[in-house]
């Protein structure tokens, strides 16, 4: 080796990193007096207490490497070695800008102790989300932040997905008098554990269940004065999220809508690219707090992410409405969904092998992928789920419903949409209610008593898919049945509209009469969710429909003899 070769020494090779980062090198700063303090820690650890994506804290270590000692996985400059680095690393006092909202979540530890058990006891996060746990403190930073900008008394929040737990933060750092939370969300796990909880505690927080590239569901919309959201940080998730929440802003003069977003320190063209994608929108940002969000993992941004302010414009109304018509399909980083991934179409083959399973002619085919020369009228998977057919389509014997690749999880909710004697859905074969018997099981129990699963066909059509083929129950069990039947035959109406309508029905079958206002007093008395007749049977969470189910069979015997 040469001279001119041989490495520089550490506290050089630091002087060269550091100066790379211009006026930002107080972030090498952060890392250095960290390593210095004689406390080991491994590049996670660093990671998360600097904010500092990974990539340029493993910069760090190799250039203290010569220098650094161990103890298990983590690292420390060796004591003998710490006076070299004098006058290296800038002063620690400087090294980094108070944030006031730390200091105010800190304030009130009972909350951050409920708020980390809430978080210790949520669903495990799923990667083809992109889910990553905001941290107990992060949480009540947002809380503490909208309940001391803004007045929140009387007013109705909407969290545009929800998996660090938001809505229940903001009734766990004290909440506001008339306060009521709402949750789009497709993760059912998560659904039914906010609900429970919120539930248990009395806080008035509201679960819809919502694929948010197929659109926000019709209750939330034109009905929140302030949107919190924490998306996908891909262009086209930021941009989608952004635009379901001000679908669903009712003040556009007053409103705001609160978004986290981060990006690696040495990866502006990542942050500009999601900031592009806002700006058909005409958002103007009222603010930007960086570092604001802190979470467990997602350490290519340093575990962490801004906290923007944005409000509406005179324009945004009418760019939201226009993006909500830009169908977003890939906006994750990773699974069947992810940017990635791409969207596969059916072949010829493969559609007409499910034609030929389900059975009927012309049959109406939902979604898109279905060939060009396969017969039968069509209508976006999208529309389908958003309002009862058109007339001009309504009266098929069959309706087939593609969900390949990336919305099996919207499968319970399509088949209440199809209203069709016979219905077939094709899917990817690994959707976690086909992978194993319980899931099987838990699928028929949410198709009931609508319809009845005859065939769940793994690998047809083609490898990789599956065919689930479902007929109408035109013969329910019993009474209660028959009520459930009813509503469900309008799953885009009001649960409360469809229930009254179904008892009455069910009292002019047996030669009865009862009035809309008796219907009204026994669905009163027998519904413990109240909260659930102005909601449609469509966005419902899957386990509130066995809440619906016992209610509605409490209300059939309670009718007088």
């Amino acid at each position: 080796m040469t001279q001119d070769d041989s490495p520089r020494p550490a506290p050089d090779a630091v002087r060269d990193l550091r100066a790379g980062f211009g006026i930002d090198a107080r972030r090498i700063d952060r890392i250095g007096h960290l390593l210095t303090d004689g406390t080991f820690r491994t590049v996670e650890d660093v990671v998360s207490l600097t904010g500092t994506s990974r990539r340029t804290v493993e910069a760090v270590f190799r250039a203290l490497e010569p220098h650094l000692e161990p103890s298990g996985d983590g690292r420390r400059i060796a004591r003998r070695h710490v006076p070299e680095y004098d006058g290296v690393f800038g002063d620690a006092a400087t090294a980094g800008i108070a944030d006031p909202w730390t200091e105010r979540a800190r304030r009130d530890p009972a909350a951050l102790a409920a708020m980390d058990a809430l978080i210790v006891a949520a669903p495990p996060p799923v990667q083809a989300l992109d889910h990553v746990p905001a941290t107990a403190e992060t949480v009540l930073k947002r809380a503490r932040f909208m309940l001391d900008g803004f007045d929140l008394r009387g007013a109705h929040v909407l969290c545009v997905g929800d998996h660090d737990l938001t809505s229940l933060g903001l009734f766990a750092a004290g909440g506001a008098d008339g306060l009521r939370v709402s949750v789009a969300d497709i993760d059912e796990r998560l659904l039914e554990f906010l609900d429970t909880e919120a539930a248990r505690r009395g806080w008035d927080v509201r679960c819809h269940a919502a694929d948010l590239r197929l659109g926000l569901p019709a209750a939330l919309r034109d009905s929140c004065q302030l949107v919190f959201t924490d998306p996908p940080y891909t262009p086209d998730g930021v941009g989608l999220f952004v635009a379901r929440g001000l679908q669903g802003l009712q003040d556009h003069r007053n409103g705001r809508v609160l978004l986290a977003y981060g990006f690696g320190e040495q990866q502006p063209a990542l942050g500009l690219a999601v900031q592009k994608a806002l700006n058909p929108l005409h958002l103007a940002y009222e603010a930007m707090l960086p570092g604001f969000n802190r979470y467990v993992g997602a350490q290519a941004i340093g575990s962490t992410a801004a906290l923007y302010v944005l409000r509406p414009t005179k324009r945004t109304a009418a760019a939201a409405r226009a993006a909500a018509d830009d169908p977003r399909t890939a906006m994750y980083t990773h699974g069947a969904q992810s940017v990635e991934a791409g969207a596969d179409a059916l072949d010829e083959a493969a559609a007409e092998r499910v034609l030929e399973l389900a059975g009927g002619d012309a049959p109406l085919l939902v979604g898109d992928g279905w060939p060009a020369k396969t017969a039968g009228r069509r209508i976006p998977l999208r529309d389908f789920l958003a309002a009862p057919l058109p007339r001009n389509l309504q009266g098929h014997g069959t309706v087939l419903i593609n969900l390949y690749p990336g919305f099996g999880g919207s499968a319970a909710r399509a088949l209440l949409a199809a209203n069709a004697p016979r219905v077939g859905l094709v899917c990817r074969n690994d959707e976690p209610f086909l992978r194993d018997a319980e899931g099987q099981r838990g699928f028929r129990r949410l198709a009931a008593p609508g319809y009845r699963i005859e065939r769940l066909l793994r690998g047809t059509p083609s490898p990789g898919t599956a065919l689930v083929l479902a007929e109408r129950n035109d013969e329910p069990a019993d009474a209660a049945e028959r009520v459930l039947a009813y509503i469900r035959a309008r799953a885009h109406g009001k649960i409360g509209n469809g229930w009254r309508e179904g008892l009455i029905a069910l009292r002019k079958a047996e030669g009865r009469t009862l009035t809309k206002a008796e219907a009204r007093g026994l669905i009163g008395t027998a519904a413990d969710r109240p909260d659930l007749l102005e909601r449609s049977l469509v966005d419902l969470p899957a386990h509130l429909l066995a809440v619906l189910g016992r209610d509605v069979r409490r209300s059939v015997e309670a009718l007088p003899d």
